[in-house]
């Protein structure tokens, strides 16, 4: 008896190191401010199970924080989970702190928490984010009102919510009147380059419900912060596919350059609008004029062409196409690890529109990265595939805990949008009246996306996993669930020293661990060599007088680094891997 005992505690064991929950979203259902009390609040949970029956019965349990608690049974569905009739009526105002657990048949689980304010009535928190051209801490009729910048509204160490300014620079959040808060711009505004100078404290304390007028007034950072980015879709053997680099400045203060694209050797250069002024083999270049901030995300304040290549027929289904992107000039820019992007994405026989991409994508079908800080770049995209007009969509993404919510910034959209950041670090990006036809209608305009940067938190450990998966919703239909991405911190194994070429450039060793020998083309030399870690920084700057350049890295931590080899005429960039 004793031995069946121990045999059935070894195989819950097993069962239970081969299994995963993973609960996506635990937070209200609406979003809105709850008073006055009493008031009943929906709240939303679903997540992803591993390795577990098709059908298997996971329990709910949630305790709402004020003595009620809530339990349920669901069933797997296609590895998901889902409850949608969690409710509960608060009857006296204050901060209530929720717990969610869900459970496994092995008794395998995971946690998540979540916090909503009820109050005995509501009021607005409003104000305006402006350049303060004069520097008088008043806004002025003609100064720049801030569109798209990110506020954040505190109740003590609670975020009691997220705002972003509208096209008129105005924010507003809605939230009992019975409890102080602190009105911030979000600590990553200086991403946006600005500094907040008034209030002169930067942020306004022991605000009250109902405020107004509390303004941000904003100065330009020196300086200008190009950023390349790239999307594509469509990429099927013997088929045109679209390619759209783009080039970026996030800063204010104006700045004229190039872009360049280098194809991947599968894809073949066809057309693009606008042309570009050279088309040298597998690379494109384009000049772009007076790039600013101006509502940066939205595409047309952008540069970014279109670009229709043709797919090899010796593409084989599950092969990967990259491209890479740079956009120059170096000099003068505030983070130039960003001045490069690294687009891949599988070559496919059949095509889901509704999908997620991330980049770096990573090594293997785990998408394998070095220890390090990465700045993760994640694109949804969405096409109306039905019959008729799409009046509204809106994405729902809930962030891996593994990312750092405080440095998100959105990038880029194909379409006005607004965002939010809603508890429980969902992302939420709402397209109102984007009138998006089907594709039946028209084909090229049933397409669009967005896309975001955001940081992984430092010194995670070996054998991380970050995930995300992304919900789309379009109009009144049921969410549109795409596929989930995956990154997997690992040490970098089996690297083909040779094989991390730069564009004829050959790097060893690599990774590396004290030495790295870099060697030219006979056109490189005299280029100016730049290696750049993850958060931005450069940390070797030199300028090349012969083929072979050994670069001391010994001084440097483990982690990724960014290897850039700047010329007159052209930028080249690759990994370098370091391991200590």
């Amino acid at each position: 008896m004793l031995a069946t005992i121990l045999g059935l505690g070894i195989m819950s064991a097993m069962l239970k190191a081969q299994t995963s929950i993973n609960i996506q979203q635990f937070s209200d259902s609406t979003w809105i401010s709850y008073c006055p009390v009493p008031v009943q609040v929906n709240f939303v949970m679903y997540g992803q199970a591993t390795n577990y029956a098709p059908n298997a019965p996971m329990n709910i349990s949630v305790d709402f924080g004020d003595g009620n608690t809530y339990s349920n049974t669901v069933n797997l569905s296609s590895g998901w989970f889902s409850d949608w009739s969690i409710s509960n009526t608060y009857n006296f105002s204050g901060i209530f702190s929720l717990r969610c657990i869900v459970t496994g048949p092995d008794l395998n689980a995971d946690t998540a928490y979540y916090s909503i304010i009820a109050g005995d009535t509501c009021g607005t928190i409003t104000g305006k984010m402006y350049v303060d051209a004069n520097s008088n801490c008043n806004y002025n009729a003609g100064e720049i009102l801030l569109a798209g910048m990110p506020v954040r509204l505190m109740q003590g160490s609670v975020v009691a919510g997220y705002s972003y300014t509208d096209q008129t620079g105005d924010y507003a959040f809605n939230v009992p009147s019975s409890f102080t808060y602190d009105v911030i711009p979000a600590v990553n505004i200086n991403n946006y380059g600005y500094v907040t100078t008034c209030p002169p404290s930067g942020q306004y304390t022991g605000v009250t419900a109902p405020s107004s007028n509390l303004d941000f007034g904003m100065n330009c950072l020196p300086g200008f912060d190009l950023v390349a980015l790239n999307s594509g879709t469509g990429f099927r053997p013997g088929f045109t596919a679209t390619v759209r680099p783009k080039a970026l400045n996030t800063f204010c203060q104006p700045v004229s350059g190039q872009l360049e694209l280098i194809l991947d050797p599968l894809t073949s250069y066809v057309s693009s609008i606008p042309v570009p002024v050279s088309v040298n083999g597998d690379t494109l270049r384009w000049n772009f004029s007076n790039l600013n901030n101006s509502n940066y995300w939205n595409s047309w304040n952008a540069f970014a062409p279109a670009v229709t290549v043709y797919t090899s027929l010796s593409a084989q289904i599950g092969d990967t196409v990259c491209f890479t992107t740079n956009v120059t000039p170096l000099s003068g820019d505030v983070n130039t690890a960003n001045n490069t992007n690294i687009f891949c994405i599988d070559v496919r026989n059949s095509w889901d529109p509704n999908m997620k991409q991330v980049s770096p994508i990573g090594e293997g079908p785990n998408g394998n990265l070095a220890p390090g800080t990465y700045d993760m770049d994640y694109t949804v995209h969405f096409q109306n595939t039905g019959n008729d007009t799409a009046y509204q969509i809106f994405i729902l993404d809930t962030l891996d805990s593994d990312l750092d919510a405080a440095t998100f910034q959105a990038i880029s959209s194909t379409h006005n949008m607004e965002v939010d950041i809603l508890p429980g670090n969902v992302l939420k990006f709402f397209f109102p009246n984007i009138m998006l036809p089907d594709s039946n209608i028209n084909a090229a305009l049933s397409n669009g996306h967005v896309t975001y940067t955001i940081r992984t938190k430092p010194s995670l450990p070996v054998g991380t996993q970050i995930k995300n998966t992304a919900r789309i919703y379009f109009d009144f239909n049921p969410a549109i669930v795409t596929n989930t991405t995956l990154n997997t911190i690992a040490i970098p194994l089996g690297v083909n020293e040779n094989a991390n070429a730069i564009q004829g450039i050959t790097v060893y060793p690599n990774p590396a661990s004290s030495q790295v020998l870099v060697t030219l083309t006979n056109k490189q030399v005299g280029a100016q060599l730049i290696l750049v870690d993850a958060l931005g920084r450069q940390v070797i700057s030199e300028k090349t007088t012969q083929q072979e350049v050994s670069l001391n890295v010994s001084h440097l931590p483990a982690g990724i680094y960014n290897l850039i080899i700047k010329s007159d005429k052209q930028i080249a960039s690759g990994r370098v891997i370091l391991i200590k």
